[in-house]
């Protein structure tokens, strides 16, 4: 005997139930997407300040990593946290500087470039601190504050990102106020990809921040109040073009 085909009218509603369970559950998640999205967005912008405001009283400017040129060169997003950093270091909100980035190739050096630039600006290379393992935004600002000690720093970096950035602190009891960096007319082309980008990084940070997680690498504490050149690698002080 054949095995008994199911009526068709049995299967469409089978279809139908499975397609509104998907439904809603897509639903659901982009509800849960929209809510973390409101909550990283009120607590970032609640510690975003201007420069008056900023008092001198910070451990360190952190500024986090983003695309570095094959010629050596800070993409132009970067460019804008580096000049917000001389900013900050200008008037005196701290004397140190932790730049943070991918170094994860032997040739894609973020910190190397960053640190570089600070420096051709007349930031003394002896204060600027580079974290080689600074590749996405919870390691950052984990770090800066179990690596390199920060108990009150200042970030800066373009306004959507800070947002998740300092939620990331407050979620992690790390006192992290922020600077925006938005100097440059970015195309819109490049606004539509990165808030596409931060919508779903911001999960990401939700997730991250209620775990706890701990980075795959940390490495040995850093004490700030030493000379930034303890942070270079064995390459880079070869090639370093503002040796003392």
């Amino acid at each position: 005997m054949g095995t008994k085909e199911k009526p068709p009218g049995k299967q469409n509603r089978g279809r139908m139930y499975l397609m509104a369970y998907f439904f809603i559950l897509l639903t659901l998640l982009l509800i849960g997407l929209i809510i973390i999205n409101r909550v990283v967005y009120k607590t970032g912008s609640a510690r975003i300040y201007k420069l008056d405001s900023l008092t001198a009283s910070y451990d360190a400017i952190i500024v986090p990593g983003c695309q570095v040129y094959p010629d050596k060169t800070p993409s132009p997003m970067l460019k804008d946290r580096l000049d917000g950093a001389i900013e900050l270091y200008q008037a005196g909100i701290s004397d140190r500087i932790i730049v943070s980035g991918d170094h994860r190739k032997q040739k894609y050096d973020e910190p190397w470039v960053m640190r570089n630039y600070l420096a051709a600006a007349g930031i003394p290379p002896e204060v600027i601190f580079l974290d080689h393992s600074g590749i996405d935004t919870y390691n950052t600002v984990y770090r800066a504050h179990a690596i390199f000690g920060v108990k009150k720093g200042v970030m800066a970096t373009q306004r959507f990102h800070l947002e998740r950035a300092l939620y990331i602190a407050d979620r992690l009891k790390i006192d992290l106020y922020g600077y925006a960096t938005d100097f440059y007319d970015y195309q819109t082309r490049t606004r539509i990809k990165n808030s596409v980008r931060e919508f779903l990084a911001r999960a990401k940070a939700w997730y991250e921040t209620e775990i706890k997680a701990i980075p795959s690498y940390l490495g040995d504490p850093v004490d700030l109040a030493g000379s930034g050149y303890v942070t270079l690698d064995e390459e880079q002080r070869e090639l370093d073009p503002f040796k003392p």
